[in-house]
C-alpha cells in the first residue's frame, strides 16, 4: 500500500495536465499513487491520463461521465484510494518536488494535526507570476482565517490523514466544498502549514464572474453557519442539501475574463501598499478602477482614500515585526520562477 493517494480530478485541462503530472512524477517521494478521475473530458485528457498511467503504474485512471459536482468526483477518488494519506492535486497547477515528502515528514511528526498545507505561488494564465501566500504554522491563525470566511489553504496544495477525511464525512458539493471540509475537520483536529513554498496554483483563464463569487459567499456564510451549529448544539440545525440546491441553483452572471485581470491588478495594488511602493500601488488601483465587476468599484473608492497609503504602508510594517509571517506575501513577479516549471 502507499503512504500517499493523490486525488486528481480531470476536466478538459489537455494543455495544462502535463505540467500537474510531471510534478508529480518528480516528487522526491516516490510511494505513492494517483487517483486520476477523468470526469467526462471532450479534448483528449482521458486519453492523454491513459498514456501516463501505460508510462507509469503509480497512476490509476478511471472515467467516467461529466458529475458536474467537485465534491463528488473527489469522493469517488478518495474512496478507491489505499494510501495513509490523502494529498490533493489539481490538473492545471504544479507541486514543488519535495512537497509530498515534507508533508508526510510534518504529519508523521505532529499526530494532532489532520490537514496539512503549504505556501504557494498564484500564478495567472495570462499576466505571469502574481505573488506568494505565506501563513504560518500556527492552528489558531488558520483557524481564524477560515472562521472570517477566507480560505488558509488552496486545494491543491493540502495533505490530510485518510482516516479522518472518511471520518469527517468527506466533500460536500462544489465550490465550497473545500472550506467545508476544513472547517468540519478542524473540530476534531489541528490544522498545519508547511513553512516554505510547496505549490504552484495557476488561476484558471475562465475568468470570475460578480455572479459566482456572489453564490460562493453565500455558499461561505452557509458553512460557517453549521460550524457554529456544530460547536454549539453538537449537530447542524440547517439543512446541507436543501440550502445548498437552493442557492447552487441561483442565477449567475456569465465568467467575464476581464473581472479576473481586474481582480489582480487590484490584489497587486494592496501587495505594493504593503512594501510602501505607493506609486506603483496607484498605477495597479487605477487600471483595476477602469475595469468591470465588484473589484472595480472597489478600487475606485480606494483611490478616493489613497491619500492615506503611508499610513496604512507603516502599519503593515508594525504588523510584519509583530507577527512577520502571518502577513507575509511575496510579489512572485519580482522572483523567477524554478527550472523545473521553466
Amino acid at each position: 500500500m502507499p503512504i500517499v493517494s493523490i486525488l486528481l480530478p480531470v476536466y478538459n485541462a489537455i494543455q495544462d495536465l502535463p505540467r500537474a503530472i510531471h510534478s508529480l512524477s518528480a516528487q522526491t517521494l516516490a510511494d505513492f499513487e494517483v487517483i486520476a478521475i477523468d470526469d467526462g473530458s471532450t479534448d483528449g485528457s482521458g486519453q492523454l491520463l491513459d498514456n501516463f498511467a501505460s508510462q507509469d503504474p503509480r497512476i490509476r485512471v478511471f472515467h467516467q461521465e461529466n458529475a458536474g459536482n467537485l465534491g463528488a468526483v473527489l469522493n469517488k477518488a478518495a474512496a478507491l484510494a489505499n494510501g495513509k494519506y490523502l494529498a490533493r492535486q489539481d490538473a492545471d497547477d504544479a507541486s514543488a518536488p519535495a512537497r509530498l515528502e515534507q508533508q508526510v515528514q510534518y504529519l508523521d511528526s505532529h499526530a494532532q494535526v489532520g490537514l496539512c498545507g503549504a505556501w504557494n505561488w498564484h500564478i495567472d494564465a495570462t499576466l505571469g507570476p502574481l505573488f506568494s501566500s505565506e501563513l504560518p504554522d500556527d492552528h489558531a491563525i488558520l483557524l481564524q482565517f477560515l472562521e472570517k470566511g477566507m480560505n488558509s489553504f488552496v486545494h491543491g496544495s493540502v495533505m490530510m490523514r485518510t482516516d479522518l477525511f472518511r471520518n469527517t464525512g468527506g466533500y460536500r458539493g462544489s465550490l465550497v466544498e473545500d472550506f467545508d471540509l476544513w472547517l468540519r475537520i478542524s473540530e476534531t483536529a489541528q490544522l498545519g502549514m508547511l513553512t516554505n513554498i510547496g505549490y504552484y496554483y495557476w488561476h484558471s483563464s475562465g475568468g470570475i464572474s460578480s455572479g459566482a463569487n456572489i453564490r460562493q459567499q453565500k455558499l461561505v456564510k452557509m458553512a460557517l453557519k453549521l460550524h457554529e451549529e456544530r460547536i454549539r448544539l453538537g449537530s447542524e440545525e440547517t439543512n446541507w442539501d436543501s440550502e445548498y440546491i437552493q442557492i447552487i441553483n441561483s442565477h449567475t452572471a456569465e465568467a467575464n475574463p476581464g473581472e479576473r485581470e481586474t481582480f489582480f491588478h487590484y490584489a497587486q495594488s494592496h501587495h505594493l501598499v504593503r512594501l510602501g511602493r505607493w506609486e506603483s500601488a496607484k498605477t495597479e488601483l487605477i487600471l483595476a478602477s477602469t475595469g468591470q465587476g465588484q473589484y472595480a468599484q472597489k478600487a475606485r473608492r480606494n483611490l478616493s482614500f489613497f491619500w492615506m497609503a503611508p499610513a496604512l504602508s507603516a502599519i503593515y510594517r508594525i504588523l510584519e515585526i509583530r507577527e512577520p509571517q502571518h502577513y507575509a506575501r511575496t510579489l512572485a513577479a519580482e522572483t523567477p520562477l524554478p527550472d523545473f516549471l521553466k
